[in-house]
């Protein structure tokens, strides 16, 4: 019918899929969990199913929601299915990260949770350079950054775990005095982290029975389900029992997210959790060449718990190129690195985009400077990944940000107290404690006090030199106001780049860092860039990088890249697994086992027998020179691998 109604427009829904992938995609009768191994089509797979309920099963998409784990994979599947549908129907179904669904459901309802509002996520500078700084000194002397930091996130962690559920669990946590400076701080400046986000969610849809979610969607679609921590879980569970047909796609071997406690225990439960249950397989790597898929495969079976699922190469793949290479230390491992590129791209086949270089961590740069020095001085054009919102860290991209979001609501109590350190106007820590003092012992915000300031009902020390600034502030945000008015959203941005930043350069780069931000969002208004911010996942957010040059990043940024020839680089035991230990350890091997299953065609693992310098004080035993490679590939066959 619909290919009548709409002729040339309408692509079938299963054009593109195989057999397995059709009958996955297809499937409709209660919960289902696809297991998909690397470069399956999983992704494929999700797109053409929301496609087919929209087409083939006239679901509403309203009633349909897609949940991804990363903003990149979120507009990846929201592009995808625009590209078949887009022009046929007027709303497309909801899909977004649950970080994301979780803020939007909780702004969308009459709050009944104890957070402040409106609802305002402190991001990782903000945790890092206010929350942990102001809670390191209203604990005690003994606490400094580091076990400041480690509190929090153990805060985190039993949001994170269900453990702040458990009866008495504040008296039990090892720093009870932490929570309440940690409740005073957050209600002083209006701010929610990241970490309890979902969790609130989890808490309110128990207690109320009348919270309207989104839709409500018939049709749950949770991509990347490995990846999921008890709370996550939890919402899922509870969006289910609200009448959802639940279907989950992922892959045990591929959970590498132990540090928010996601482990793959959801995934191998769901067949108990949820039943009645389909479950779905993709068998055909479309990826891997043989030899690098047969290599990866013999990591992934040393977890005797993981979930036993056939995966082979598709039939006109190639053998394939897998070599180890050992270097006696980190200058010879940069110089082979540098020669494999130069070989490879000496032939017509590759260029330096077609290569990704791959370390489990990359402390200071510590790693990565040694192999771009020597690729650099072979020529090879080369990038290093950083964190993709990393320009919005440095003062000029931190103060273009505070200005947008004072724009959108004048009092964000933690933009305010941004400008007032990074500004440098005589707006000092002593200052700042005053404001602070005041606010907390009469209960109001920190914007509060300083309306009192500029009304001139309170005085505090330095006060005019406080006004001056706030003046100041106040004038400029009045003057952007006023050339917001009928700007679409980048052209505004481009206008508060150039009144903010006088370099070109650094203009440039939070502009384009913005302007992708918002392109992934699909932000329309300066409201919904925010909100894109907001769910960030920072240093693990994914990022493709210049596909012309060679790309130096992290294991776990590499997650769900593909590329012609990967070069996984440090592959030692000190460092793969390092210090990891249990439930850790298997986290580890998962995350070499994703790595290697980024290659196509090539695959080269390096390592040293000795690191020199400061890498020597690096990994489990610092200071010791030793290296050897890393136990999951300790007992590979060498004559096979070379």
């Amino acid at each position: 019918m619909l290919k009548e109604i709409f002729g040339e427009k309408y692509i079938a829904w299963d054009s593109e899929l195989s057999d397995e992938q059709r009958k996955a995609a297809s499937y409709i009768g209660g919960h289902a969990r696809l297991l998909a191994g690397p470069g399956t089509g999983k992704t494929r797979c999700l797109t053409q199913r929301v496609v087919y309920l929209v087409t083939e099963k006239d679901i509403n998409p309203s009633e349909i929601l897609a949940i991804t784990f990363t903003r990149v994979a979120a507009y990846e599947l929201r592009k995808r299915v625009s590209n078949f549908i887009g022009n046929i129907i007027e709303e497309m179904p909801r899909i977004s990260t649950l970080h994301s669904f979780s803020l939007r459901q909780l702004l969308r309802n009459t709050p009944i949770s104890d957070l402040p509002y409106p609802l305002r996520i402190a991001d990782d500078y903000e945790e890092r350079w206010i929350i942990i700084e102001d809670l390191k000194n209203m604990i005690n002397s003994n606490y400094n950054v580091g076990k400041t930091k480690d509190t929090l996130a153990l805060l985190s962690a039993d949001w994170q775990t269900l453990k702040a559920d458990q009866s008495g669990w504040e008296s039990h946590f090892p720093n009870p005095r932490f929570i309440d400076a940690w409740r005073e701080h957050r209600n002083v400046y209006g701010y929610t982290l990241r970490a309890e986000l979902v969790y609130q969610l989890k808490k309110t849809l128990e207690l109320d029975p009348n919270f309207q979610l989104e839709g409500p969607p018939r049709y749950l679609l949770v991509d990347e389900y490995q990846d999921l921590n008890p709370c996550d879980l939890a919402v899922i569970k509870a969006i289910v029992e609200r009448g959802a047909e639940l279907y989950g796609a992922g892959d045990d071997d591929q959970s590498i997210y132990g540090f928010r406690k996601a482990y793959p225990h959801g995934i191998r439960m769901f067949d108990k959790d949820y039943k009645p249950l389909a479950d779905l397989k993709l068998e055909v790597c479309r990826r891997c060449d043989r030899k690098i898929l047969d290599f990866a495969q013999y990591v992934a079976r040393q977890d005797r718990q993981r979930i036993e699922k056939p995966l082979r190469p598709a039939k006109n793949a190639d053998e394939g190129t897998v070599k180890l290479r050992g270097f006696v230390d980190q200058e010879a491992e940069a110089r082979g690195i540098s020669e494999i590129c130069r070989s490879l791209l000496n032939t017509s086949e590759y260029h330096p985009g077609d290569i990704l270089i791959l370390l489990r961590s990359d402390y200071r740069r510590l790693f990565s400077i040694p192999i771009r020095s020597a690729l650099e001085r072979e020529k090879i054009p080369v990038q290093m990944m950083e964190d993709p919102t990393a320009p919005l860290d440095e003062d000029s991209g931190r103060k273009v940000l505070c200005m947008l979001r004072l724009i959108e609501d004048l009092h964000d109590d933690l933009a305010w107290r941004t400008l007032f350190d990074i500004r440098h106007n005589g707006v000092g820590s002593e200052t700042i404690k005053h404001i602070y003092e005041i606010a907390q012992s009469q209960s109001i915000r920190f914007t509060n006090v300083l309306d009192l300031v500029l009304q001139g009902q309170k005085q505090i020390p330095r006060n005019n030199i406080l006004q001056v600034e706030l003046q100041s502030i106040k004038a400029c945000l009045e003057d952007l106001k006023i050339k917001r008015q009928d700007v679409e959203l980048l052209d505004f941005i481009d206008i508060v780049a150039h009144e903010i930043i006088g370099d070109d350069g650094e203009r440039d780069t939070v502009k384009d860092c913005l302007d992708r931000i918002a392109t992934l969002t699909d932000a329309k208004d300066v409201k919904d860039l925010l909100a894109g911010l907001q769910i960030s996942l920072g240093k693990y957010e994914q990022d493709s990088g210049d596909v012309e040059k060679v790309r130096i990043m992290t294991m776990h940024q590499a997650k769900g890249l593909t590329s012609p020839v990967v070069i996984i680089a440090v592959a030692e035991d000190e460092y793969i697994p390092g210090d990891a230990t249990g439930a850790e350890l298997d986290d580890a091997r998962r995350l070499l086992y994703v790595s290697l299953t980024r290659a196509k065609h090539q695959l080269y693992i390096t390592y040293c027998n000795c690191r020199t310098g400061q890498q020597r004080y690096t990994g489990r035993n610092p200071g010791s020179l030793k290296r050897t490679l890393t136990q999951f590939l300790r007992d590979i066959p060498s004559e096979k691998y070379g």
